[in-house]
């Protein structure tokens, strides 16, 4: 077959980031004959996920260490890839030098020694994770300057290892300071409130960049090798616009000591790291890429994969599509002059993806390629990956309390469409229930943005009631709804250590081809409070449009008469929100509204029309149109139109047309469909 290395030759580099075969893990790539086969065909740079990171390699209990020298001593597993890759002549990303995270807390203190503010004991001792993430005590800081020598002296040592050993020529470009803004943190600058902000400053990014290029030069001097690497600066959702003006920011930030990164010539590239889910805004990501791309020579997708939403059927069918439109706008890009160099995936497989369960990346466990793997080929080729399944969708009520299996044994939570959302760990247990024999617990978490998903998708279109029993002595639980990224409160309570009902209603917009919901906490710095949920409760109450955004349901309709339809504030039902203006010249311009989600069901579908004519009819759309009812309408004012349609399952798509007796402009306003 066709390898995508070879395929996109002309435009960019492919890359991929995998992980060395270690005691803790045999799902890994390198060690692994099959997989170093597949990514030595497929891919022509790769990424160390984990082995080149800070808390492998800050040597800081070494006997070379000192308060001002902090030096870098390659891990085995390091050096092992690093050999792989010099002999297979595949390139390397460096990553990363500075990253808050994986990040030793003993190298921000004096004499390496850390002193954290303790947990509470009670906590602790149910949950002894949390020691884990104790905070330091600043008591234990060392000092701006003797940070700066630890920092560089890091940077030169590595550097130096990397050239003495004949490294040089293999690792192309370097992450030199990544995930260092953080606008929730609140700092003045937008930067992450990390322990190298607190101890630096907020230059700390300068510094870095300072010290890797200065490390390069003399690297590269001392053992007369003229190879080195692009430095790049590294962030995940750098496409969202409050984020990215704060990168650009810190980035072009000078003091009276220094000039800044920009203005010094210090970077070669910024890297976004892409990690996308299949309904997220591409004309963001896209503009994004093209402003990055005009302040640096390249821009390199760094950590890119792109998590499966949907769960039914089309699952790999939208995460294709999202793929193909990704790689031509990247294609695109690359021929309007935006220097995009490398796109490298984070992981070969989806199972030993970071986010397990997603399924977000090219290759299944056994090796064979999915549809975002044709996707990619299309993106050059042009090829069609079709249209998505036929798929019915279930309105029907849900309680989900978690019944034993025949055998005693817990169901498989996935199965119900429940999921665990980022680092740790979601299963049914029967020590913490509300009812019944089984609950979900998420007792092992990494952070406020990890939580339980639920799979909403089948009320695409529909307003629905959610209500779930919670147990979490967090500051905070909450239920709210992911749509396309775009997150919605729908319910939430103060954790009180005891059983709770917490619930609400939500819309999910009818633009979508998956919508999630998420149970999650929030609390302090420091603390990781279990999750119990219990007794979900899903209630279909009905599909409403009031027309108040400028997405609806609403579409054109006719045969060669075609109408304009807009979204007014001039008319109203009450008076004060929108309404569908419908714009025609001739009778058979009318206007449709897709009610797809009800098809397989009976439908009683409501609707206001205000028009001059005197006839108002409903009916169902197609090729052979079927009208269920007519009414006269009222002069000067709304009518209110009502129909039951039978949707039959065969039916691929389901609408419901209104129209007048005459050619008159008209207004709808507040459809409503409910289940008969």
């Amino acid at each position: 077959m066709t390898t995508l290395r070879e395929l996109y030759k002309d435009h960019f580099r492919i890359g991929v980031a995998c992980e060395r075969i270690n005691e803790r893990s045999n799902n890994h790539e390198i060690g692994n004959p099959d997989k170093e086969k597949l990514m030595a065909e497929q891919f022509n740079s790769m990424t160390f996920a984990n082995e080149l990171k800070p808390m492998f390699n800050m040597a800081f209990k070494s006997p070379e260490a000192r308060e001002d020298y902090l030096p870098f001593a390659i891990n085995p597993a390091a050096k092992a890839m690093l050999d792989w890759a010099k002999e297979n002549g595949m390139p390397v990303r460096g990553h990363v030098l500075v990253w808050h995270s994986q990040c030793p807390k003993e190298v921000f203190c004096k004499g390496y020694e850390a002193v954290t503010i303790p947990s509470d004991p009670e906590l602790l001792a149910k949950n002894p994770m949390m020691k884990f993430f104790e905070p330091l005590d600043p008591v234990c800081f060392t000092d701006r300057e003797t940070m700066l020598a630890r920092l560089k002296s890091y940077i030169f040592s590595a550097m130096d290892y990397l050239y003495g050993y004949g490294y040089a020529e293999t690792i192309y470009a370097w992450d030199v300071v990544n995930e260092a803004i953080e606008p929730a943190d609140k700092q003045p600058t937008g930067l992450r409130n990390s322990y190298w902000y607190r101890v630096i400053g907020d230059d700390f990014i300068y510094w870095a960049f300072r010290f890797a290029k200065d490390a390069v030069l003399a690297a590269s001097e001392k053992y007369g090798i003229k190879a080195q690497p692009k430095l790049f600066y590294n962030d995940y959702n750098e496409w969202i616009p409050e984020k990215k003006a704060f990168i650009i920011e810190a980035l072009g930030r000078s003091t009276e000591e220094h000039g800044s990164v920009f203005s010094e010539g210090l970077i070669d590239g910024i890297g976004m790291q892409g990690h996308l889910s299949d309904n997220n805004d591409l004309d963001e990501y896209t503009k994004a890429l093209y402003e990055y791309g005009k302040l640096v020579s390249e821009v390199q997708i760094t950590e890119l994969d792109v998590k499966c939403t949907c769960t039914n059927a089309n699952q790999e069918y939208f995460q294709a599509v999202f793929y193909k439109d990704l790689f031509e706008r990247l294609i695109k890009a690359k021929k309007d002059g935006i220097n995009v160099t490398v796109v490298t995936f984070w992981g070969l497989t989806d199972d030993n993806s970071w986010i397990r369960g997603a399924n977000p990346l090219l290759f299944r466990k056994d090796l064979s390629c999915k549809r975002s793997y044709d996707a990619l080929l299309y993106a050059v080729n042009g090829g069609d990956l079709g249209e998505p399944e036929k798929i019915l969708c279930n309105l029907s009520d849900r309680l989900y309390d978690f019944p034993a299996l025949e055998n005693g044994e817990a169901p498989d939570p996935e199965s119900f469409g429940f999921k665990f959302r980022g680092f740790g760990e979601m299963k049914l247990q029967s020590e913490t229930v509300h009812s019944g024999k089984w609950a979900i617990g998420n007792e092992r978490r990494f952070g406020d943005w990890c939580g339980i998903t639920f799979d909403a998708s089948d009320y695409i279109g529909q307003t629905i009631e959610i209500g779930a029993w919670v147990l979490t002595a967090a500051a905070e639980v909450m239920i709210t709804a992911d749509f396309g990224g775009e997150f919605t409160s729908v319910a939430s309570a103060a954790g009180t250590g005891e059983w709770m009902h917490i619930g609400g209603q939500v819309k999910i917009p009818a633009d979508l081809h998956s919508a999630i919901l998420l149970f999650q906490v929030k609390e302090a710095e420091g603390t990781i409070s279990p999750l119990f949920v219990d007794d979900v409760t899903v209630k279909h109450l009905y599909q409403e449009e009031s027309f108040e955004s400028e997405k609806h349901i609403a579409a054109i309709r006719g045969a060669g008469h075609l109408p304009f339809i807009t979204v007014v504030d001039t008319e109203s039902v009450d008076g004060k929100g929108h309404s569908l203006f419908v714009t025609r010249q001739e009778k058979d311009a009318t206007v449709k509204f897709g009610i797809s989600s009800f098809i397989g069901k009976k439908a009683k579908v409501t609707a206001f029309v205000k028009t001059e004519d005197a006839v108002i009819r409903m009916g169902l759309d197609g090729a052979v149109p079927k009208q269920l009812t007519e009414v006269n309408a009222v002069k000067g004012g709304w009518t209110e139109i009502t129909a039951v349609a039978e949707l039959p399952e065969e039916l691929n798509s389901a609408e419901i047309y209104i129209e007048t007796d005459g050619r008159a402009d008209f207004f709808v306003d507040d459809i409503k469909v409910v289940l008969v």
